[in-house]
């Protein structure tokens, strides 16, 4: 049951991630954080990618403020607080699979990508195992594969993001300077006829007297 309690009890609960949030009773939100904490703090220690710690501690931080904010709610925003799954997914597993299923591309290219980052991690402790952490060929290869090569992919990245979005802005403002054509080429209807002699526009005008 969900329940204001004392706050400094909180504070000291919210130093885990989602007990906080079951001390409040909110369950649902408190064992998704939990667990998804120790997924992912597990994940990044059975890869032994040591990049990908970020998102553990990210899921951390959010979990103490999120706790934190749950209890500084005023009585009727916290009574009106639904309690849900990580992310709102929900209760369904169909709402889940929804939310999947437009970026089934991305989840498998981050599933290919972690898998050949394990891979070559075990075959390379497997290389030095045999011919001896000193060798310097398999050192400089190391080094590269986990640190500068990580970086430049990372650059490449940061580069194609800002590239797409210079494009996507200059698109826009082809689009807005094609929507003002359109409206400069096509005059106001009034002026257009003011600036007709009076012959034509006496042609061109409807006869009032024609449904008579």
């Amino acid at each position: 049951m969900k329940r204001k309690r004392n706050r400094f009890l909180l504070f000291l609960c919210s130093f885990v991630p989602g007990m906080g949030e079951m001390y409040l009773g909110f369950m649902k939100m408190g064992v998704s954080l939990m667990l998804g904490f120790a997924i992912l703090t597990a994940l990044v220690a059975i890869m032994e990618i040591g990049v990908f710690a970020i998102f553990p501690v990210v899921m951390y931080v959010y979990s103490f403020f999120h706790a934190n904010h749950l209890g500084s709610m005023s009585d009727e925003d916290f009574g009106n607080t639904p309690d849900r799954y990580l992310c709102g997914l929900g209760d369904d597993l169909e709402e889940i699979r929804g939310v999947l299923a437009g970026k089934k591309k991305a989840v498998a290219v981050v599933m290919i990508v972690i898998g050949v980052i394990m891979l070559w991690n075990v075959a390379f402790d497997w290389l030095f195992g045999m011919l001896g952490a000193d060798n310097v060929f398999l050192r400089e290869i190391s080094y590269f594969v986990n640190n500068d090569l990580p970086r430049v992919i990372f650059a490449f990245a940061v580069i194609w993001i800002g590239a797409r979005l210079i494009r996507g802005r200059k698109a826009e403002d082809m689009r807005d300077m094609e929507d003002v054509k359109c409206v400069e080429a096509v005059p106001d209807r009034v002026t257009q006829e003011r600036s007709m002699p009076e012959a034509d526009r006496e042609r061109t005008a409807p006869d009032d007297k024609a449904g008579e």
